[in-house]
């Protein structure tokens, strides 16, 4: 007959609950995995899945017991997937930005529609960008590759009290909205020129033609214009998110290793 110690018991729960809690705060803050349309109990059922799957490939481990130090690691384990999750979420939201300052050069700053993904009304274009960026996400992977990523931060953020996230990769972590703000420029930059000079040409014209009506003509025109700019634009969407990717990567390993710079 099979016996086991308590010892043994805490310690098989331990080496499963401690993974499952790290994906299960990835799930939360990733992107494609936190969206609203997916029901709650799928993610922890997916979850569930792949913590079974790489409990046995986990070295280091600790056992599930009431104490302090229990408490400690749970906030840990939380801390470390919602931080690798919001990383790549933070660099795929330069897309919306990016967007943003599209749509509102076009005259769609007062436009908006409600976002499926995060639950709230957003502009019409940083919808657009944000839904083609998710489509590109999957298609290239991403997802696959975040998961590689949460395979291995068991490695460089073992499970074990106090080896968590240091507080210099928390502070990469929060100046990376600067790389947020510069991608979203610079992917809006193309059409954002396009548009500028639109406006440019359409005052010209107006002060040379002061009949002309710029209220009733300038709107379309700036919205023709922008939507021929943004289809012009959308062949350079795949590599924009490859390099996207690649940062959120670069990003995800500086928090993690708590290093100054991604």
């Amino acid at each position: 007959m099979l016996s086991f110690t308590d010892a043994e018991l805490t310690r098989w729960i331990g080496q499963f609950f401690w993974p499952f809690l790290r994906i299960l705060a990835l799930f939360s803050a990733a992107p494609a995995f936190n969206s609203v349309s997916i029901p709650v109990r799928a993610k922890v059922a997916l979850a569930f899945v792949i913590a079974v799957a790489v409990a046995g490939s986990v070295s280091q481990t600790a056992p599930l017991d009431l104490s302090w130090a229990t408490v400690e690691l749970t906030a840990e384990q939380v801390l470390v997937g919602l931080a690798i999750g919001f990383a790549m979420q933070l660099t795929l939201t330069a897309m919306t930005l990016a967007g943003e300052f599209v749509g509102m050069q076009m005259g769609f700053g007062f436009a908006s529609l409600f976002d499926f993904q995060s639950g709230f009304q957003v502009p019409v274009m940083g919808n657009f960008f944000s839904l083609v960026a998710l489509l590109l996400f999957i298609a290239l992977n991403g997802h696959l590759v975040l998961l590689g990523v949460l395979m291995k931060s068991f490695t460089i953020v073992p499970i074990a009290v106090g080896s968590g996230i240091s507080a210099t990769g928390w502070r990469t972590l929060a100046r990376a909205g600067a790389v947020l703000f510069e991608m979203g420029v610079w992917l809006a930059l193309p059409v954002i020129a396009v548009l500028l000079a639109t406006h440019l040409a359409v005052g010209f014209v107006s002060r040379v033609a002061p009949q002309f009506n710029v209220m009733s003509v300038g709107f379309s025109v700036f919205m023709w214009v922008g939507i021929a700019s943004v289809i012009a634009l959308i062949p350079f969407f795949v590599p924009a998110v490859e390099h996207i990717i690649e940062t959120g990567l670069a990003l995800i390993s500086a928090v993690l290793r708590g290093s100054a710079q991604p």
